[in-house]
């Protein structure tokens, strides 16, 4: 009977001494294994819907939409704008002017509005990262500084942990005097077909080119 209390006492000290190297593990976790994950969780195809307050809480505008992205091309939707892109060029729409504006992709940047496929994709490099726990512990918040001058003063990225999945909720960024909050709810990827740019279906538009 000793012997097996011994055994059982010696199996739970392993358990425990597991459990605490987990917890460990997870509290040591660095703001650049999250945003790892999140990569990780979203994959190549993705879709969420958006909503996106701009200014301060007396001046608020809140606009909602969709995002899905598929590689380099994603398609967005914002009120009444559109913006097509292969990953290359852009085709913004503006159906109350009835205006397009076509553009090169800016690849430097991170604004999730401007070139959501890199919304994500922050590095040491460009960012100064730190991290806090949200309230539940299942969530952070990841605080990027920009090391050189982007247009704006700094980024606040929301994570949470679901399962095997980290995934964001919110980003905000930073700007002087102005501060835009997207809140993100993700859609079922499986089903839709990403829609691409075609200019026949804009033909009574004016088009505007920087390109």
């Amino acid at each position: 009977l000793y012997l097996k209390v011994q055994i059982a006492m010696r199996r739970l000290i392993l358990t425990l001494c597991a459990l605490l190297g987990v917890v460990s593990l997870s509290a040591q976790s660095t703001p650049q294994q999250w945003i790892a994950e999140v990569n990780s969780s979203l994959g190549e195809r993705y879709a969420f819907g958006l909503t996106v307050t701009v200014g301060a809480d007396d001046e608020q505008q809140t606009l909602h939409g969709t995002l899905k992205v598929e590689g380099d091309a994603y398609y967005l939707m914002l009120g009444s704008m559109e913006v097509y892109s292969d990953g290359r060029l852009r085709y913004e729409i503006n159906n109350e002017r009835k205006e397009v504006t076509e553009d090169r992709v800016d690849l430097k940047s991170h604004d999730l509005l401007t070139n959501p496929t890199r919304a994500f994709t922050f590095v040491d490099s460009e960012f100064q990262m730190s991290m806090r726990t949200m309230a539940d512990t299942s969530g952070r918040y990841i605080d990027l500084v920009p090391r050189d001058d982007i247009g704006m003063s700094s980024i606040t990225l929301a994570v949470r942990r679901s399962g095997q999945r980290v995934m964001p909720e919110a980003i905000s960024y930073f700007y002087d005097g102005d501060v835009v909050m997207i809140y993100l709810h993700p859609l079922d990827s499986s089903s839709w077909k990403l829609p691409r740019w075609n200019k026949s279906a804009y033909a009574a538009y004016d088009i505007v080119s920087f390109l």
